[in-house]
């Protein structure tokens, strides 16, 4: 069981460093989405490939903020096709494309995901919010996309055009288990991802409740309190947040 160890080992590590030396940055997108919220706005969040297991994470589920708006697209899902998605999450202008049809507003908050952060769906994104008055929240590896060359012809990467980045500390290629053929293996930051996006909506909750501002969280769907509850959120919701509506 030596390689299950080192994984856990490692996103022990993980954890520890975005813990010491990301807090600053995290508690600067807290502010940001709690003045978001408390003005009548929405968290958008967005991310290409396995990226959006992140966005799918934090939509839509007990314990979390109703004012998350997922900007899925399918065609970027590996599902639909990986060699498609990976030939989209490369061509510009699909970026835009996708946020065109979103209804961003000033004042509000886009967290994109992107760990190498090169692509230009990711950058673009990040660019064509930011033109909106949006603040940006950029969910990524510096190692990672430092070591890399950008795919926008910007020649920035998302690190380089977000007002807010959070380094999710993965390593370059993802794999962080190194073993005995030289091969790396272990994807690390779905996992860190997640738990950074998590903390910081618990957090963005917390400070609405001190600001007396009951936080709009989902409840379980399998208590036998929640029906009405989560109803009354979806309805609250359902004109910024169009999946909702289904």
């Amino acid at each position: 069981m030596e390689h299950l160890r080192q994984y856990f080992a490692v996103l022990e590590q993980h954890m520890e460093k975005i813990l010491t030396s990301q807090t600053e940055a995290m508690e600067q997108a807290v502010k940001a989405m709690v003045e978001c919220v408390r003005r009548g706005g929405v968290i958008h969040v967005f991310g290409a490939g396995h990226s959006q297991l992140v966005v799918e994470e934090v939509w839509y589920r007990a314990g979390q903020l109703a004012c998350v708006n997922p900007l899925f697209d399918q065609n970027l899902w590996p599902h639909n096709g990986p060699r498609k998605g990976s030939r989209l999450e490369r061509l510009e202008g699909y970026g835009r494309s996708i946020l065109a049809d979103q209804d961003l507003r000033p004042g509000e908050v886009l967290v994109v995901v992107s760990n190498s952060g090169r692509n230009a769906v990711a950058v673009e994104a990040a660019l064509a919010a930011k033109e909106r008055g949006v603040t940006v929240v950029a969910l990524t590896s510096l190692e990672y996309s430092k070591s890399v060359q950008s795919r926008h012809s910007s020649g920035r990467r998302l690190f380089e055009v977000a007002d807010i980045v959070i380094d999710n500390q993965g390593v370059p290629g993802e794999a962080a288990v190194r073993l005995p053929s030289g091969t790396r293996a272990g994807a690390t930051t779905t996992v860190t991802n997640v738990a950074i996006l998590n903390a910081i909506l618990v957090q963005v909750a917390g400070e609405l409740a001190r600001q007396g501002i009951e936080p709009p969280v989902f409840q379980s769907a399998n208590l036998d309190t929640s029906s009405e509850h989560n109803l009354r959120l979806l309805d609250r919701y359902s004109d910024r947040i169009p999946l909702y509506k289904h």
